[in-house]
């Protein structure tokens, strides 16, 4: 899927990921793309400031580092208890790390990098823990037989469209995230080779400074906060459990 916008001096090009190196692996050639190696990087910063933030804990609070930390986990707990339910409050950590690494990769481009979240595979798989997620809930609360009366309620006719409805959930999670992002992405590109063209001074540093404001960091953010609320509510929604009517 195209993903990384590039400029030259005549014509705007949008291609996909780049190759950022492969290797033979019993009679597999194995390719590691560009999408893979900056999640990677993603994944030892978030390491790191976890590492930090959760290091030398005290009951009392005794530094802004820790209610920093406890402000965080407080925010996400609170979001899966109003939007799952107390009962899921064990997704919380979950919920948390999928926002900081959502977020966190999108604002990668900042760094000159390529926005992994921009990849339609990266956020595709995301969607498809999504859909492990809710089924797997739906056995455990109502079994078997609770996962298959689930479509045909309320009503039998409602089969069809809640069998369309179990991937079309996930895929339209995914494509919504994937869209955006790299829709601000190629419209970022353009503004910077359209600006490369035309007069000097703010034109060239204040408007794109401005946009990136807004498709970089502030998309970055709803975005993530879009996708996990998403997870939590389809995730929450297959609960089968039989009601007490």
């Amino acid at each position: 899927m195209p993903t990384e916008c590039l400029r030259t001096m005549s014509e705007f090009q949008v291609q996909g990921p780049l190759q950022s190196f492969s290797f033979d692996l019993f009679g597999l050639h194995i390719i590691v793309s560009e999408s893979i190696v900056v999640q990677w990087l993603v994944m030892l910063i978030l390491g790191v400031l976890f590492f930090v933030l959760g290091r030398n804990l005290s009951v009392r609070t005794r530094s802004r580092r820790q209610m920093l930390a406890e402000l965080i986990v407080t925010f996400f707990k609170k979001a899966v208890n109003d939007t799952m339910g107390e009962q899921y409050s064990k997704f919380t950590a979950y919920i948390g790390g999928l926002f900081f690494f959502s977020c966190l990769s999108s604002l990668m481009g900042l760094l000159g990098l390529r926005a992994p979240t921009a990849d339609l595979s990266v956020v595709a798989a995301w969607g498809l823990t999504t859909f492990v997620l809710v089924t797997r809930n739906k056995f455990k609360t109502g079994g078997v037989k609770g996962y298959l009366k689930s479509f045909i309620e309320p009503m039998p006719f409602m089969l069809p469209f809640n069998i369309i409805s179990e991937p079309a959930n996930p895929v339209s999670q995914t494509l919504r995230h994937f869209a955006n992002i790299l829709g601000g992405t190629v419209i970022s590109g353009l503004i910077y080779f359209s600006l490369g063209h035309i007069a000097n001074g703010f034109a060239t540093i204040g408007i794109p400074a401005i946009a990136s404001l807004y498709f970089d960091l502030f998309s970055a953010v709803i975005q993530a906060y879009i996708f996990v609320t998403l997870t939590m509510t389809y995730i929450a929604g297959g609960d089968c459990s039989p009601s007490d009517d």
